[in-house]
């Protein structure tokens, strides 16, 4: 194996299905209380970034090395990243940035999970990866002498050459159902949502339509023995179809049709063209991401009531520009949305929203999370003539005039003392 930086996507065979027990090694010894470190093997810290993260599973399963609790102590600093595939599956890619006595040395490895693969196949997965990728690391330790190498044999239903045939042309559909009810004496609540999903995606073109219903019901009896029944009701369907001009840039339609009880809405549709320009290449976006997207269409509205402009119809353009930054690496992640939607030609009716996070890894056991978003609404069209009763308000039955809204959450985390975490121990209710 070469000694310097490897960038290289690597895409193991099908074929191959190297296992993922293809290092076997025996336990490292850990003393009781403070263990230490075992120059023989390889320390590693696994940073998972939206993707599936079963630590304890991968203490268990990966005993060959040194599992360390924060980046700063590494020898191998392994970040996972993951996007969903055009079938509903899950691609993981797996970084592997050596540090200390491996600085320089790096490693990218990419595995595809189908959307019908259970979670013990993906975390099994995802062990083999990532013992895929250690190996060249533990080649340089004592531990080499010691390695094993198997390979599965293939499966009879495995293919063996060329392009497998996919009777469904690429089409994956989902269909979900899901409910839940609660009460008591004197109130109960009914929920039932209903969702499905068609998707084509290829290289070269992206086709997606959704399909839902919402129905949620609230029930109360009131102290003056009246009983109040809050429904809110919620359904449409929207479609989206993007061509991929080249790595930077895209075009497409998006359109949809809805209607809410909140929102005062009998039916509303919209159809509006866009294009899209990412700085990075597209083939790049678990890592980092900078878009901006515009879209203009025409958009109707029938109101279930009078509105407070007086209208139980109107047609309107509207125009839509949007802009997504996301990086996620060693340091941590930050992403943001800024999308800015106005009707034409009055620009003063507009809504402005802003979203953020950002996850840094700051010094050795010390973290800041931090996410938010801020709404400035200048388009609310669609609002009731009538008042709303005190009873609609608590229940939050219909949308209220507001010019602004905002969410924010922090989070601070240290944690000291003993750099290694390879112990697992589930009893009285887990590690």
């Amino acid at each position: 194996m070469a000694n310097g930086p490897q960038r290289k996507p690597v895409r193991p065979l099908r074929l191959l299905r190297v296992c993922a027990a293809c290092v076997v090694l025996s336990q490292p010894a850990y003393a009781q209380d403070q263990p230490t470190a075992n120059a023989s093997t390889v320390r590693v810290f696994i940073d998972c970034t939206n993707t599936p993260c079963d630590q304890d599973f991968f203490r268990t399963e990966m005993t060959f090395i040194d599992h360390v609790r924060d980046r700063q102590n590494a020898d191998v600093h392994i970040l996972l990243t993951g996007q969903s595939t055009g079938g509903g599956g899950r691609e993981i890619t797996f970084d592997f940035f050596g540090q200390g006595r491996f600085a320089g040395r790096e490693r990218r490895l990419t595995e595809r999970f189908l959307v019908a693969a259970s979670n013990d196949d993906v975390r099994r997965g995802m062990v083999r990866m990532m013992s895929l990728g250690l190996v060249d690391y533990l080649l340089q330790t004592d531990t080499a002498p010691r390695l094993r190498l198997s390979v599965d044999k293939p499966s009879e239903s495995s293919p063996t050459g060329g392009a497998a045939k996919d009777p469904w042309d690429r089409w994956s559909l989902r269909a979900n159902v899901n409910g839940n009810a609660s009460g008591e004496a004197s109130s109960n609540n009914v929920f039932l949502s209903t969702n499905f999903n068609a998707n084509r995606t290829t290289n070269d073109t992206k086709l997606n339509a959704n399909v839902r219903f919402s129905f949620r019901e609230s029930q109360f009896d009131l102290p003056d023995g009246r009983r109040f029944v809050a429904p809110n009701h919620d359904y449409g369907l929207d479609g989206m179809w993007v061509k991929s001009l080249n790595g930077h840039w895209s075009a497409g339609v998006r359109a949809f049709w809805n209607a809410s009880t909140f929102n005062n809405i009998d039916s509303t549709w919209s159809a509006a063209p866009a294009i899209e320009w990412d700085l990075f290449p597209y083939a790049e976006s678990t890592r980092r991401l900078l878009t901006l997207n515009y879209s203009v269409g025409t958009r109707r509205w029938n109101y279930q009531e009078e509105t407070i402009f007086g209208k139980f119809t109107e047609t309107r353009v509207t125009q839509t520009l949007g802009s997504t930054i996301s990086a996620r690496q060693r340091w941590g992640t930050i992403g943001a949305n800024l999308e800015v939607a106005s009707f034409i030609p009055d620009f003063a009716k507009n809504h402005v929203s802003i979203f953020g996070d950002i996850s840094l890894n700051i010094a050795r056991g010390f973290s800041i999370n931090l996410d938010g978003n801020v709404e400035y609404i200048r388009d609310q069209i669609a609002l009731r003539r009538e008042e709303a009763t005190s009873e609609e308000v608590l229940v939050n039955q219909r949308q209220l005039a507001t010019s602004y809204r905002y969410f924010v959450f922090f989070g601070v985390s240290y944690t000291f003392g003993s750099i290694f975490s390879p112990i697992v121990n589930p009893r009285f209710g887990g590690s």
